[in-house]
């Protein structure tokens, strides 16, 4: 009864192994395919803000239920100024998946004192920004995208 098992146990654990590989190689090759396409999106669209002494400098309003600009495109190895005012209720900010060196993202932002956030682009992609703190019903949908390409 034991090698019955054992020789069944070695037959299918190649087969099921070989299937997962192949998922994960699937699935590998679709993400790479979203990055390609999501990296190539924005190479003909300019750049946000402006460029004040080798600062790329980006004025972000938030207010109840959305960030303007939505769309935020920087150049990687620029160094970045994100001035972030609010316009209506407390907000929060984080670029999801990237880190700004020595940044809460609990930070509350208030209506008359801007948050200013300063760092160096220096990973290539494509992220979401949103708002971290609740702001009501459509607090979900208050987000934007960050590039840096």
């Amino acid at each position: 009864m034991k090698t019955k098992l054992l020789l069944g146990l070695l037959f299918v654990l190649p087969v099921i192994s070989g299937c997962t590989q192949a998922t994960l190689d699937n699935d590998y090759i679709k993400a790479q395919k979203l990055i390609d396409v999501n990296s190539n999106q924005y190479t003909d669209m300019a750049a946000s803000g402006t460029l004040e002494d080798g600062v790329r400098v980006i004025r972000i309003s938030a207010q109840q239920f959305n960030f303007d600009p939505a769309l935020i495109i920087v150049n990687k190895g620029e160094r970045v100024r994100l001035i972030i005012e609010v316009e209506d209720i407390p907000h929060g900010f984080e670029i999801e998946g990237f880190n700004i060196p020595g940044y809460d993202i609990s930070t509350i932002i208030r209506k008359g004192t801007p948050l200013v956030l300063e760092f160096l682009a220096d990973e290539a992609g494509v992220w979401e920004f949103i708002c971290t703190i609740y702001c009501g019903f459509g607090h979900s949908e208050m987000k934007g995208t960050f590039v840096i390409r």
